[in-house]
């Protein structure tokens, strides 16, 4: 007898339960005390892992590499800030979270994701500065819009809708 749901729905609504999950717990820890708890970000990273070891050693391994480089690049850039400004612009959590959603995505679809983080925090943001609530002025948790960007960027690699025209 054969299934009702094909294998595929299994394959993409287990992972989008994931992603889901940890976009609301992001929001929920990152709104209210502004952080992104090591142990999410680790379960992301490894449910990724694993997804990507479904493709063999090629991808793990690229995984990986992607998700220390960009661990490092976002690093520097938070430690160039602070040295320059004497602030931390970018919280360490933000940049362990986005090292594990690369592993999600691939480092070719990087710059979307992180595109799309920041136009959403700046729509945000925006709205808000319109609507003359200024809460946010100190500082403001990027983690939701970098767990939303990670749900719009894998569902963007996973039905192969690159928008920046790269080969996947």
């Amino acid at each position: 007898m054969q299934s009702a749901l094909p294998t595929e729905t299994f394959h993409y609504l287990g992972p989008l339960f994931v992603l889901l999950v940890c976009f609301g717990l992001v929001c929920y820890f990152d709104v209210r005390w502004l952080v992104i708890p090591d142990a999410l970000t680790a379960v992301l990273a490894v449910m990724g892992l694993l997804l990507q070891a479904s493709d063999g050693f090629g991808s793990l391994a690229v995984s990986i590499a992607s998700a220390a480089t960009v661990i490092f690049l976002l690093w520097l850039i938070r430690d160039l800030h602070w040295r320059v400004t004497g602030r931390i612009g970018l919280g360490l959590g933000d940049v362990k979270f986005a090292g594990a959603a690369v592993i999600w995505f691939g480092p070719l679809l990087f710059p979307v994701f992180l595109f799309l983080a920041a136009a959403m925090g700046l729509l945000f943001l925006s709205a808000g500065a319109l609507s003359g609530y200024a809460r946010w002025r100190e500082r403001l948790p990027f983690g939701p819009f970098l767990a939303a960007s990670l749900v719009a960027t894998w569902n963007l690699a996973f039905f192969n809708l690159n928008p920046i025209g790269l080969v996947s």
